[in-house]
């Protein structure tokens, strides 16, 4: 009996280091959190805050993201010389930010990012951009 249960651990903790291991280790290196969403029919309605016409960029986050950090530290750092509107939007709760998490993944579907698609992610006029240092040196251009 002992056995069994020794054996049936070790099975256990190998099948959930494979799982979650190679997640781990490719978000580290990739430069994105990934996000996948099983649930990939959301009705997107308008928030009141969304207007159709204002041309900021957008720039999608999770509060445990460190990419998403270095990003957040650039824009605090410059804020005063870029010249364009930046909006911040965290969809890592999908309860409380389940109309940012929408637009989200609108705005990626509209970009053809497919279901994997990670967080830094940055959205211009039809425009994706995904991880921390291409966000920053799209953003560095923007400067005046």
């Amino acid at each position: 009996m002992k056995n069994t249960k020794f054996w049936t651990l070790v099975i256990l903790v190998i099948f959930l280091f494979g799982s979650f291991g190679a997640y781990f280790i490719s978000s580290l290196t990739s430069g994105t959190t990934d996000l996948q969403l099983d649930n990939k029919e959301i009705e997107i309605t308008p928030t009141p805050e969304e207007n159709t016409d204002d041309k900021s960029i957008l720039i999608f986050y999770s509060s445990t993201c460190p990419h998403c950090d270095n990003v957040k530290k650039y824009l605090a750092d410059n804020k005063d010389g870029l010249s364009v509107g930046i909006k911040t939007l965290k969809i890592d709760d999908p309860k409380n930010d389940k109309d940012n998490l929408a637009l989200a993944l609108q705005k990626a579907q509209e970009c053809n990012l497919g279901e994997s698609w990670g967080v830094p992610l940055m959205y211009n006029d039809g425009e994706c951009l995904m991880g921390d240092q291409p966000i920053i040196d799209y953003l560095s251009q923007k400067i005046n």
